[in-house]
């Protein structure tokens, strides 16, 4: 593994554990399945698979961790109307041909709150250069976002 690639493993992990940056806002749980790079996305498992699975920790500063079969990111986000949000970062995009660092971004949706959480809906668009060929997933998902 190259230096530099330590280099960005160490920052992220102190991101994460910075407490300024880490104080709990909310916690999301969504389904739907990821396009690899090898032709588009396969139908949703039923049950879902792990490769279906997102989760997604927001903080109350509005820093965006994420983790799924495509890509482990650190984002920001930012409210823009009406629900929707946009989260702009980088991090570590996986792909079926390889994988790499490279920005991150995300569009979704958050509404219709109950007593479990709210309804959210994201696509995810990653991109990573540097461990083989340049690497384009994305996902489409659903699920509950849980604020606290």
């Amino acid at each position: 593994m190259k230096p530099s690639t330590l280099y960005r493993l160490a920052w992220a992990l102190w991101a994460c554990l910075a407490p300024e940056l880490c104080l709990a806002g909310g916690i999301a749980l969504r389904l739907g399945p990821p396009g690899l790079g090898t032709g588009g996305p396969n139908p949703l498992s039923i049950p879902p698979a792990g490769g279906d699975v997102a989760l997604s920790y927001v903080t109350d500063k509005g820093v965006e961790y994420n983790a799924s079969v495509i890509s482990l990111s650190v984002a920001r986000r930012t409210s823009i109307k009406s629900g929707f949000y946009l989260s702009l970062g980088g991090g570590v995009a996986i792909s079926a041909n390889g994988g790499g660092f490279g920005p991150y971004a995300g569009f979704g949706y958050e509404g219709g709150c109950g007593w479990i959480g709210c309804f959210t809906a994201e696509y995810q668009q990653a991109l990573g250069v540097g461990l083989g060929p340049v690497v384009a997933p994305s996902a489409l998902r659903m699920g509950i976002i849980r604020w606290f």
